[in-house]
């Protein structure tokens, strides 16, 4: 079951990134802007997570520097040809036995998520 919200030490868990990176890239990423609970502390949604996903893709798997990452994910945006890029995480992997049903059933719903997330970061750019 998915949470409504994740601490920033959940998030760096899941990530495998310092909580002090995580701060960074909220700071270089515009639409990259988690909430914060009544205490002050960052409470991240789904869509943050998956936002997340995204830039550490392109910065630890492509080896982006954090403006090359954000030129892409930008222009990708614009051009509206995300749907054809996705992280590698992301891809779906052919079925070959009856556990990979249910993987590309998952790959599946995280793609359409994820395409959620980059559709309302396209929108907040356009109105910026």
């Amino acid at each position: 079951m998915k949470k409504l919200y994740y601490s920033i030490s959940e998030i760096s868990k899941i990530l495998d990134e310092e909580q002090y990176i995580l701060r960074y890239w909220e700071k270089e990423f515009d639409f990259l802007k988690p909430r914060k609970n009544r205490a002050g502390n960052r409470i991240y949604s789904e869509k943050d997570l998956q936002t997340l996903k995204l830039i550490k893709s392109f910065i630890r798997d492509e080896k982006l520097s954090v403006k090359e990452a954000n030129n892409r994910l930008k222009n990708l945006l614009k051009s509206n040809e995300i749907e054809h890029y996705l992280p590698n995480t992301m891809a779906e992997k052919p079925v070959t036995n009856s556990g990979s049903k249910q993987k590309e059933k998952i790959n599946k719903e995280l793609k359409q998520e994820l395409l959620i997330v980059l559709r309302d970061m396209l929108n907040y750019l356009k109105s910026h």
